[in-house]
């Protein structure tokens, strides 16, 4: 397992070699736990040199020098989206706000008031290859400290909110208050980010905590937004979501993914009556129900996803 800032966390950009997952999960199910969080497509490039441009051996003892060790590339973090901004207590920055730091040992900026004490302009990032629940309030210096790429992203949310404060002194109350409502609205959906939706898949290896790492689908995010994390932390917030996912493993309803069925489907045989296997006493489908429960069942014969 890897430390964000000293904080427990999976680095998302690692691949899993080996994991399973739920037999009941589609193929964007099957390619997010094949692939891992936000894959790159790759391309095709010849690195075959044209005659006249070939480099040979004593060219680049003269470029390098001889016995040149080749430069290590040095790993930064990445900022890939500046979600909010603040005025927050002084050094309450970095792992120690995450949402599960937070829970552990409260927060930081518990309490503060910019009237009383002195505060910094402080910016809630999300980082590249990480999943928003290791979001993190950061100042412009402690970005700059790390050496974090991606600053200009930064300089463009500042400006925007500049653009943003300007306006909203000139607009009418009623535009302020529809404003305000969205950003309410925003701010609402960005903190489902940070709950898990359901689990796809597991590691082979599990931690010293007897944990492996599960496969997250997060909610209002697509699956290609899936991402590995410690089984640690997934089990101390999410465990329902893990008992689900063992039980969906285990259920003897759902068909292995090596059965017959999931291969080769049937013919469509359109149903002229509710199934005995659906609803119960008092609970009869109407004929419009019926009528898409044969359109479901003819899209699945026919591969045709209708969801």
């Amino acid at each position: 397992m890897n430390y964000r800032n000293g904080k427990k966390s999976t680095n998302q950009k690692k691949k899993k070699s080996t994991n399973h997952s739920s037999s009941d999960e589609d193929d964007e199910y099957k390619k997010a736990a094949a692939a891992g969080p936000r894959r790159q497509a790759t391309v095709n490039v010849s690195y075959k040199e044209d005659d006249d441009l070939k480099t040979d051996s004593d060219d680049l003892v003269e470029v390098l020098g001889e016995d040149v060790p080749a430069p290590e590339e040095e790993e930064f973090e990445t900022l890939e989206k500046v979600m909010e901004s603040r005025i927050g207590r002084k050094r309450a920055t970095g792992s120690v706000t995450t949402v599960y730091a937070i829970e552990a040992d409260g927060d930081p900026n518990l309490n503060f008031n910019p009237n009383k004490e002195a505060g910094d302009i402080q910016y809630l990032i999300k980082w590249k290859n990480w999943a928003h629940i290791h979001n993190t309030w950061e100042t412009e210096d402690t970005l700059k400290l790390q050496n974090v790429k991606g600053m200009k992203k930064l300089d463009n949310f500042k400006k925007k909110d500049t653009d943003k404060k300007r306006w909203l002194k000139a607009a009418s109350p009623e535009d302020v208050e529809y404003f305000n409502c969205q950003e309410e609205l925003m701010d609402d959906l960005h903190s489902q980010y940070q709950i898990v939706e359901r689990i796809i898949g597991h590691s082979n290896q599990k931690s010293a905590a007897g944990y492996p790492d599960y496969l997250c689908k997060w909610q209002g995010l697509p699956y290609s937004e899936c991402s590995w994390e410690d089984g640690a932390l997934i089990g101390r917030k999410f465990q329902k979501c893990i008992d689900n996912y063992m039980s969906r493993n285990q259920s003897k309803n759902i068909p292995f993914r090596d059965c017959k069925v999931l291969k080769q489907r049937p013919r469509f045989l359109p149903m002229k009556k509710q199934p005995t296997y659906i609803g119960g006493e008092g609970l009869e489908l109407r004929d419009y129900q019926l009528d898409s429960l044969n359109w479901m069942a003819h899209s699945w014969c026919k591969y045709v996803s209708s969801f």
